[in-house]
């Protein structure tokens, strides 16, 4: 007698940009980038609540698309990798531009930034993407690792 299994759910990988490759905004320098993220950044909750986002860049630094990663408290915030891979693998995305906010306004990487960078860092090689940037925001400026030399 032939055993009835249980169905198993199909996982589809699906991207659907909703700009076409040639209309992307491109990518060339840190201001860039900060205009980005503000543009797509609450403005009444940059100085109160630590945000986590990405921009998710192709080979020719141009906008995939820009990732809301996480959301936390007025002290910090937990940046999942395998949300942040999962984007970025699913999107198709060989570049990947990180920022947060310091609601404090400082905008001086603390040890834990430090930390976090590396390890996605290394993470990011392993699946042959690249972390271009790491910025951190206030509504007064940005903090970019990459033009800081830390990246």
């Amino acid at each position: 007698m032939k055993r009835k299994l249980p169905k198993v759910p199909e996982i589809k990988l699906v991207y659907r940009p909703k700009v076409k490759a040639s209309k992307r905004r491109k990518v060339r320098e840190a201001e860039d980038v900060y205009q980005i993220f503000m543009q797509h950044w609450n403005k009444n909750k940059i100085g109160l609540i630590e945000q986590f986002k990405m921009i998710l860049l192709d080979r020719k630094n141009s906008v995939l698309g820009l990732v809301n990663v996480a959301t936390g408290g007025l002290n910090g915030v937990i940046a999942d990798p395998r949300i942040i891979f999962t984007a970025a693998l699913g999107s198709g995305a060989s570049g990947i531009i990180l920022a947060h906010n310091h609601p404090s306004g400082k905008l001086e990487p603390g040890e834990e930034d430090l930390r976090i960078t590396r390890s996605l860092q290394n993470a990011a090689k392993t699946l042959h993407l690249t972390i271009l940037d790491h910025m951190i925001l206030s509504a007064e400026g940005y903090y970019s690792f990459s033009n800081n030399k830390v990246l």
